[in-house]
């Protein structure tokens, strides 16, 4: 279920790279839906856990995922925060 919250919520995280950086797992990047929305948002396919095939920058680890991917993925992975989309 997806809520929207409009408003200061101080509960919520804002910095969503920061948190995907220190809490993401490798198990998250190789899930067929990660692979669907990272070729979808960032037009780039997914070679393993630690490997991203970008059109634009090349070869790039997870971290260097565009911030729109990183928040879906941490909605769908952590269902114990509230992120800022």
């Amino acid at each position: 279920m997806l809520n929207a919250y409009f408003g200061p919520m101080p509960e919520a995280i804002y910095n969503t790279a920061v948190y995907f950086k220190n809490t993401y797992r490798d198990s998250w990047i190789t899930n067929p839906m990660s692979v669907e929305m990272i070729k979808d948002v960032d037009k780039s396919d997914v070679v393993s856990a630690s490997l991203i095939e970008s059109p634009v920058l090349g070869s790039i680890s997870p971290l260097m995922l565009s911030g729109g991917v990183k928040t879906l993925m941490l909605v769908k992975f952590d269902r114990t925060h509230v992120f800022n989309a």
